[in-house]
């Protein structure tokens, strides 16, 4: 998943913690020093929104 589809799906950082009960503190360091979502969070993301985001593994070789 791309940080538009994580955007488009929440809206905002307290509607994604909400929802997912990840701290909207990463949110805001994915949108503002990152630039992409890690992937074990984004294997978290999926499962929370039903499959509705899918993790994307190419980000995998980014964290190494």
């Amino acid at each position: 998943m791309t940080l538009e589809d994580l955007k488009n799906h929440f809206l905002n950082g307290n509607q994604f913690e909400k929802a997912t009960g990840i701290s909207h503190q990463n949110w805001h360091n994915w949108f503002n020093r990152f630039g992409y979502i890690p992937i074990k969070s984004q294997v978290l993301i999926e499962k929370a929104t039903g499959g509705t985001l899918k993790a994307d593994l190419k980000h995998m070789k980014r964290e190494r």
